[in-house]
């Protein structure tokens, strides 16, 4: 049983990010108009709010030394024509590899980041016409409308391609976004979007349950958690869910060397290719 100062220790970060969404609350309405039209558009006031945090913040998640090698090592292997799930303000830009890049498309919901985000693919050498922004998120009626409207899906299309449209896909820490029960359909989607031998790249965080003790935090925390911080769960089940799901191999689904029981976050990472 670890001790108190163990579990203390693994959930500072949670803490800390609870407190710093909170800060930025605060920062928003008092920046943003205050007008009886904002509980109309409140969803804007949350792009405002999460943008002005996520700002902040992103670039010291994605540059955190314990997951750097894992992503990189992943994101080397993009290739071809890519879908990047949320990419945010681009800050896992830097890991792909210019030269495989035929197009790379980022389909990110949060129009208060898309500035960013082209000017940081752009200094990772994935600039316009190469990097295109999809205003979508990853729930399938959000992406494939997205995708129609760029013109890789047929608008009248009933169905998605036979064959797929990407050759791979990418998602950093952005899964979480969804509620767990739209991600079956989202790997569906995934999987029907994808090339014949097209890959999956994938890290995130799933559910920390091996411990009691952290199951219940969890539990708890995921209460306020998704309001806090853009949407994002800490119930992910995406590694059952391919585990569970046919029609990839291989299924190459792993847990950081680092993790331990008492983690507020467990770190997944892996490779699925779609069966030829």
């Amino acid at each position: 049983m670890p001790s108190l100062l163990a579990y203390v220790q693994a959930w500072q970060k949670p803490i800390t990010l609870i407190g710093l969404s909170l800060f930025y609350l605060w920062v928003t309405l008092l920046l943003f108009p205050i007008t009886p039209s904002i509980w109309f558009s409140f969803s804007r006031f949350r792009d405002k709010w999460f943008g002005r945090f996520w700002k902040h913040i992103g670039p010291q998640m994605a540059a955190e030394p314990v997951q750097d090698p894992y992503i990189h090592e992943l994101l080397q292997r993009a290739r071809g024509v890519v879908l990047e799930l949320g990419p945010g303000t681009g800050d896992q830009s830097r890991h792909y590899n210019p030269a495989q890049i035929e197009l790379l498309y980022g389909a990110e919901p949060n129009k208060d980041l898309h500035e960013q985000l082209l000017a940081k693919s752009a200094a990772a050498g994935i600039g316009r016409p190469k990097y295109r922004i999809l205003n979508a998120g990853a729930e399938p009626g959000s992406l494939i409308k997205a995708l129609k409207d760029a013109g890789l899906i047929n608008a009248d299309a009933k169905s998605l391609p036979k064959d797929g449209i990407f050759d791979t896909i990418v998602a950093v820490k952005s899964m979480c976004s969804m509620h767990p029960t739209e991600m079956t359909a989202t790997v569906a989607i995934i999987h029907a979007l994808l090339k014949h031998g097209g890959e999956f790249l994938f890290f995130e965080h799933v559910h920390s349950d091996a411990d009691p003790v952290s199951a219940t935090l969890v539990k708890l925390t995921n209460l306020i958690w998704p309001y806090l911080m853009g949407n994002c769960h800490l119930d992910s089940k995406l590694d059952k869910i391919i585990q569970g799901t046919e029609g990839w191999a291989p299924k190459d689904i792993r847990t950081i060397r680092e993790y331990q029981n008492h983690h507020a976050f467990r770190y997944v990472y892996g490779r699925c290719r779609r069966e030829t």
